[in-house]
């Protein structure tokens, strides 16, 4: 039986749905899966100083305590580019290695530092490429690469990355129609920030009069101050068997509409994947987003409207032309895409490859 790791330092809180998925479906196809992960989100004082150095891309305390739980496995699956350094220690060490990145981190991660530290954003182009020839770089010491979204794959030399995308752990579907006897409310799942919409939801809420249903945590002050709104209902951040549930029960009392607006501060929040969205999607609720491509494509596909478009938007809230039934019916299609048996099967491949 092989013994495979995973490894992340951003499961502080909570495992990432994603993660405890892998974990299920490798333990059922006979692998001996152990995660590990940090159990705070900074690093003790003398390795952030020393992550400092790297600009914060990589977090060596993390990295210096797993280095021990690499001798005990067979298989080294590494999450993200902060820790990608320890795949490469694992490679050394005559591990089979596996790399998974969520999101464009080069991107992300400068526009974090550089929003504490503005002056370095007159560097951003060298930073950036060094990063980026860096993460590329890191097929020459990974067996395999995953990554969730399209755009990710030209991070990476062709044919040296696999794309899996996301699978929502909330299908399956909540198989809802528009009940006229029932009132509308929004719902917002995930990390809430100003650049993930805040603003945008405290306006369209005030503007149509609607609750709003808050499934997780606010970063930052707008969205700190969205909860205090007598319109907003602070939920909590809850696994994936709560939060379904939660929905469930929700579903019978309104007719859910979720939103999914993330501006494009950055390259990654321009075109990565939103799982919000494909959560929407599997459990089959229409959805209000704006124009950046990801989501946008999806709209186009009929599972939702854009915020700035009020008549469609007022359309979707009442149902007028059938509009909400038409969303939900076009969310049954578009699940197929982002269903975790496809999940399953993709996961099972790379590990297939890996072990030969």
């Amino acid at each position: 039986m092989k013994k495979v790791g995973i490894f992340t330092a951003n499961s502080v809180d909570k495992i990432h749905p994603r993660i405890q998925m892998q974990y299920e479906y490798l333990s059922d196809a006979g692998y001996d899966v152990t995660i590990f992960r940090t159990t705070e989100k900074r690093d003790p004082f003398f390795w952030e100083l020393i992550n400092w150095f790297s600009l914060k891309y990589f977090k060596f305390g993390a990295i210096h305590t797993f280095k021990k739980n690499v001798a005990g496995v067979d298989i080294v699956h590494v999450y993200d580019l902060q820790l990608l350094p320890l795949a490469k220690y694992a490679n050394n060490q005559g591990k089979r290695t596996i790399y998974e990145t969520l999101d464009n981190n080069v991107f992300l991660h400068f526009h974090g530092v550089s929003s504490i530290l503005k002056p370095l954003k007159i560097f951003k182009g060298l930073v950036t490429k060094r990063m980026k020839k860096y993460e590329m770089k890191s097929s020459a010491f990974c067996k395999e690469i995953i990554v969730n979204s399209p755009n990710l794959l030209k991070n990476f030399a062709p044919g040296k990355a696999e794309y899996i995308p996301y699978a929502s752990p909330l299908e399956p579907s909540l198989s809802i129609q528009y009940n006229p006897e029932l009132p509308t409310a929004f719902l917002y799942l995930g990390k809430l920030t100003s650049g993930k919409g805040a603003l945008d939801y405290k306006i369209l809420i005030e503007q149509f009069e609607l609750p709003l249903f808050f499934f997780g945590k606010a970063f930052d002050k707008t969205s700190v101050d969205l909860q205090k709104s007598t319109l907003v209902h602070p939920m909590g951040n809850f696994d994936a068997i709560k939060l379904k549930e939660s929905l469930t029960n929700l579903s019978k009392q309104y007719n859910l509409i979720g939103l999914s607006v993330i501006h494009p501060e950055n390259e990654s929040y321009l075109l990565q994947e939103a799982n919000k969205d494909i959560d929407y999607i599997a459990l089959g609720i229409p959805f209000i987003g704006n124009d950046r491509p990801p989501t946008l494509e999806k709209i186009n596909k009929g599972a939702g409207v854009l915020i700035n478009d009020n008549n469609e938007v007022a359309s979707l809230i009442n149902n007028e032309h059938d509009q909400y039934n038409k969303c939900v019916a076009s969310c049954a299609g578009i699940a197929a895409d982002f269903s975790s048996e496809k999940f399953k099967i993709s996961l099972l491949k790379v590990y297939s490859r890996i072990t030969q």
